[in-house]
């Protein structure tokens, strides 16, 4: 009876501790997602601002980093959703 308890007792300490050690690697995971994002858009904002091209090239590159910048801003979020999932 008393390995029982001892047992159970050490199931429940120790599923809660597992669980906060993968938050904080979830957590972890976002937010350099996050910060890795941020770079991108940071040099495509300095790209844009110096474009020495015509303005016809630079409004085509310059939507083109939007649409890069979204789809890495969806793919952030799905992986963020699924690693809250797991």
């Amino acid at each position: 009876m008393k390995s029982l308890i001892i047992i159970s007792f050490c199931f429940v300490f120790a599923v809660p501790a597992a669980l906060a050690e993968e938050t904080v690697k979830n957590e972890a995971a976002s937010a350099t997602r996050k910060v890795v994002r941020a770079v991108k858009k940071g040099t495509n904002r300095v790209k844009e601002a110096v474009c020495l091209e015509s303005d016809l090239k630079c409004a085509g590159k310059k939507v083109g980093n939007r649409i890069e910048e979204t789809g890495d801003t969806v793919s952030d979020k799905v992986k963020n959703t699924v690693d809250k999932v797991k």
